[in-house]
């Protein structure tokens, strides 16, 4: 229908804290997370997109086909708590992605 907004297939909006110090203590196994690192490390290499400074996040949620009104405020409050917001392509059935992004490091905000 004209005007509908397409919601993109296994396709996520996730929020990782401190992203580089995260990715960098994923990659050299000294961060405890519930599941398997590889399974980490394999999801933010789907990485699409990414937002970590407020300058660019209208951007961001308008490139997800997100309404600025709706998601600003409580995105802007994950970027200020140091979390960088990415958009990610996740496959997999098992473990689903609300479990696997279920802690404080790394959260599961949306679809995309």
């Amino acid at each position: 229908m004209f005007g509908k907004k397409k919601i993109q297939k296994d396709r996520y909006i996730i929020a990782v804290k401190d992203y580089e110090a995260t990715l960098k203590s994923m990659k050299e196994d000294k961060i405890k997370l519930p599941f398997d690192n590889a399974i980490y490390l394999k999801l933010l290499g789907g990485l699409d997109s990414k937002v970590d400074n407020l300058d660019d996040l209208k951007k961001f949620i308008k490139a997800n086909n997100k309404e600025v009104k709706e998601y600003l405020h409580s995105w802007e409050g994950l970027i200020s708590g140091g979390y960088t917001i990415m958009n990610v392509e996740y496959l997999e059935k098992v473990p689903s992605l609300d479990k696997l992004c279920s802690r404080d490091t790394v959260k599961f905000v949306c679809n995309a």
